[in-house]
């Protein structure tokens, strides 16, 4: 069933609910109230025969009689009987009676002293009408054929109401619910014309309050990360394949070459040295991208431990330095009397490449081919700072440069695959550590990052 049939049956059903309820009390009112009325009238004609009855000595039963047959206002089968302590009938208007009350009925009257009761179509008001002359019961009965006609066209009334009702409501609901589904409809029709090729389209946000308002604001949201993953993949595809491209092709070259003639052992022990340059670079590639992908999902599972931070980076530097002997790091570590506020929780393998990879960038992109590293530690922090002093980043490129496969216009002719960096912010945000940079010309590069230590969790 459709939503827009399903509020419409919803709507009508809660609407009739309301209805019915209405139309039952309005009905029940009426029909009390007709009751009400009618037992007034019955009452007052008691009342008034028994007065003239019982408290006029001038008027017997044959007076009575004549002047109750030529009342205007006589209901119809109206019957008012009036019975002694004997319970003997002393006076009727109406021989021919309806009804008959038991002794037990003039008993409850003169115990409760009003009783009303139906027989049939009859509704009888019975009073206790004690007197010098006696202890009188008085009852009068009729048919209230005005009242119950008219309250049988109020019932009619009612359920042309109710009937009408729930057509009108059930048509309002139809088209009030394709109204309010309209935007839902036109949400969806431009949804199907959105596909690879134009992810840069938006839907219409409206009035950028409501609810459909916010579910458009949302589809955009999920469509800008959607065209950010395609531009990305995109970009992935295009950089591997070029940075896998040059080494297989200079491996191609070199091969070939060595393959057309023969040559001695140092032109062959040269190739070899060189093939196996370009075979590190791919593994090193492979490598970074292998360990890209498993960061970059949304469900990463570290494997954490108690580490100290300066005995990593002194393994770190000691790596790096044993690879590359030309390189110097330097390192100005304030240390402090209590150890644990060198202490993190985290993963020494995924931090010992991201301090490593800060520091090769240090150093090869320097001009001394030098890094300077500083730690300074607060209560419930470690601050590290990678400086060095070389070409810089350019203002353009900051905003990128932590973008995989991203390279700065400055730095694209040097080594690279421009992985390193946003392996490095994925590695700190996993830690929840921040990770800042500036560069000028005059201070040089200089990456800052502000770790939370293992006391930050438990303040004391």
């Amino acid at each position: 069933m459709q939503i827009r049939t399903r509020l419409t049956v919803q709507f009508a059903m809660i609407v009739a609910t309301i209805l019915l309820v209405t139309v039952s009390i309005l009905y029940y009112s009426t029909a009390q109230y007709r009751r009400f009325e009618f037992f007034t009238q019955l009452r007052g004609k008691a009342t008034t025969t028994s007065d003239l009855f019982l408290r006029v000595p001038e008027v017997d039963s044959t007076l009575l009689r004549l002047i109750d047959r030529n009342k205007r206002d006589v209901l119809p089968s109206e019957s008012i009987n009036i019975y002694n302590s004997a319970n003997e009938i002393v006076y009727t208007t109406n021989d021919a009676r309806a009804f008959q009350t038991t002794p037990a009925e003039l008993d409850k009257i003169r115990k409760l002293g009003e009783v009303q009761s139906e027989y049939g179509d009859f509704e009888v008001i019975g009073l206790h009408c004690p007197s010098p002359q006696g202890d009188y019961v008085v009852t009068a009965g009729a048919i209230d054929n005005f009242g119950k006609n008219k309250l049988r066209k109020r019932q009619l009334l009612l359920l042309t109401v109710f009937l009408g009702g729930l057509i009108v409501v059930g048509i309002a609901g139809w088209v009030f619910a394709g109204r309010a589904l309209k935007p839902i409809n036109d949400i969806v029709a431009r949804m199907k014309q959105i596909s690879a090729s134009n992810l840069d389209a938006r839907l219409d946000e409206g009035n950028r309050t409501d609810e459909i308002a916010r579910l458009a604001q949302t589809f955009n949201k999920m469509l800008t990360r959607l065209e950010n993953a395609f531009n990305l993949q995109k970009t992935f595809v295009a950089n591997i394949s070029h940075e896998l491209k040059n080494p297989l092709t200079a491996i191609t070259s070199q091969l070939e070459v060595s393959l057309l003639r023969e040559r001695d052992n140092a032109d062959y022990q040269r190739t070899l040295e060189s093939v196996l340059e370009d075979i590190q670079k791919l593994n090193r590639a492979a490598s970074s991208l292998l360990d890209l992908a498993s960061l970059n999902t949304d469900q990463v599972q570290l494997t954490r431990s108690p580490l100290r931070i300066d005995e990593l980076l002194w393994i770190c530097r000691e790596q790096l330095l044993g690879n590359h002997p030309e390189f110097h790091v330097e390192m100005d570590m304030d240390l402090p009397e209590d150890a644990q506020r060198l202490m993190v929780n985290g993963n020494d393998h995924l931090l010992g490449i991201a301090f490593t990879n800060l520091m090769e960038n240090g150093c090869k992109f320097s001009d001394s081919g030098a890094v300077k590293l500083t730690l300074k530690t607060a209560p419930y922090q470690i601050s590290l700072v990678f400086q060095n002093h070389g070409i810089g980043i350019l203002a353009e490129d900051l905003d990128n440069i932590f973008q995989p496969f991203y390279r700065g216009k400055n730095t694209i002719s040097g080594t690279g695959h421009g992985i390193g960096l946003s392996l490095v912010r994925r590695i700190f945000d996993l830690h929840g550590a921040e990770l800042q940079v500036s560069s000028d010309k005059e201070n040089g590069t200089q990456f800052q990052i502000k770790m939370p230590t293992i006391a930050s969790s438990n303040p004391q």
